[in-house]
């Protein structure tokens, strides 16, 4: 998702439009046999929409003065009524910080089809809405609607546009809006793992006014939950995580293929514990080598920015598939780099690689069974042309 300027123009405005609607047409005939034949719309139909209809069901609970009792939700059984015609329960992990019931309470209050309609509607908003800002024009909304990550993570009814979204949001007001970046960098928080490197790269920045912005609203956030769903929500969180880690350490190939880290790809295909965390360090040492290069150099915003996002999404060994919502953002971000710096061929080749990463990894671990590491791949070689063209744009500046 990317148009090159001043260098090998393959890429074009027209080529993106043109592509992206297609697949945005096709995508959108998916989508829509899928709720035709779905139990929305026809008795017996096929479920939908499950992820979401986890989110509605442990909203409704904190609602109903369950919260700490919802992360007990992989030892006992939940039924989700209106996603699922079940006669026995069904059972799944619940790991969000209790704030998260924050945002939810106010969709326990819809039916379940209104709730999803809002959920994403303003999701979605949030995130389109972003990326267009950052690099305006039809080809940015072709090739954004023409994203298999979009489809994916709408199918499942997950969270990846918001959280997308409220990352693109800080991004786009951090120069100049520093608290609005900071209060959407607080909201993110529900994603802790996804956000741990802006902390890294706002004290780099001397981003101080973000940086306190952003503390000052995860300690609201906590102490609103605290009031309204009780400490025992936050107790009931912590000890949580012990079986989170264990489900990413110990889960299934099955459950692996969902997951696009390092660590995951090397447990499924037979390594060790050890193995997978040695593995996890050493791609996340690098990453963060040229994060933390990247920042401290001269280099544009633009640049800068692209490299935080992928570099977000390659140091956490626990992310999911729809997750890859962020690969958009990481796309716009560059868009804005290449039409100041222009781009070479191979860029632009990787972006488009980078765009089918969702859809491949999907198709690969599905249709095979075999996991193969596409997106860990994709992000690694995306992250060494990041660095590589960084540093020809400084040789540049320095023989300018």
């Amino acid at each position: 998702m990317m148009l090159a300027y001043g260098r090998e123009v393959w890429l074009t405005s027209r080529r993106i439009r043109v592509y992206g609607l297609a697949f945005a047409l096709f995508f959108s005939v998916v989508f829509g046999a899928q709720v035709r034949d779905s139990l929305w719309l026809r008795p017996g139909g096929q479920p939908l929409f499950l992820d979401f209809g986890v989110f509605f069901s442990m909203g409704r609970e904190a609602v109903q003065g369950q919260a700490a009792l919802t992360y007990l939700a992989d030892s006992q059984g939940h039924f989700l009524p209106g996603f699922l015609e079940q006669i026995t329960p069904v059972t799944f992990g619940w790991f969000y910080p209790p704030y998260f019931f924050l945002y939810l309470e106010p969709l326990s209050y819809l039916s379940p089809q209104q709730a999803f309609v809002a959920f994403m509607g303003f999701s979605i908003l949030l995130y389109v809405s972003a990326l267009v800002k950052i690099f305006p024009g039809t080809p940015t909304l072709a090739a954004v609607f023409g994203f298999s990550g979009f489809w994916i993570n709408l199918i499942m009814g997950q969270n990846g546009f918001l959280s997308a979204g409220l990352a693109a949001w800080a991004l786009l007001w951090l120069q100049h809006k520093p608290i609005r970046a900071g209060i959407m960098l607080g909201l993110l928080s529900f994603k802790p793992q996804l956000g741990l490197l802006f902390p890294l790269v706002l004290i780099i920045g001397r981003e101080w006014r973000c940086f306190f912005s952003a503390a000052v609203t995860v300690a609201l956030l906590t102490m609103a939950s605290v009031w309204r769903y009780g400490f025992s929500s936050w107790l009931a969180w912590w000890s949580s995580l012990n079986r989170a880690q264990g489900f990413l350490l110990h889960g299934s190939v099955d459950y692996w293929m969902k997951i696009p880290s390092v660590l995951a790809w090397v447990r499924a295909i037979g390594g060790s514990i050890d193995m997978a965390y040695a593995a996890q360090a050493l791609s996340a040492a690098a990453v963060l080598l040229a994060l933390i290069w990247t920042w401290r150099s001269a280099l544009s915003r633009p640049l800068k920015y692209t490299v935080l996002v992928l570099s977000s999404l390659m140091v956490s060994p626990y992310l999911f598939e729809y997750d890859l919502t962020w690969l958009a953002l990481a796309g716009v971000w560059w868009a804005r780099e290449v039409q100041l710096t222009g781009s070479h061929r191979i860029e632009q080749i990787m972006a488009v690689f980078l765009w089918g990463v969702p859809a491949l990894m999907f198709l690969a671990s599905r249709v095979s069974g075999v996991y193969f590491p596409i997106a860990q791949a994709g992000l690694l070689a995306a992250m060494a042309m990041l660095v590589w063209h960084g540093r020809r744009d400084i040789r540049e500046m320095v023989h300018a």
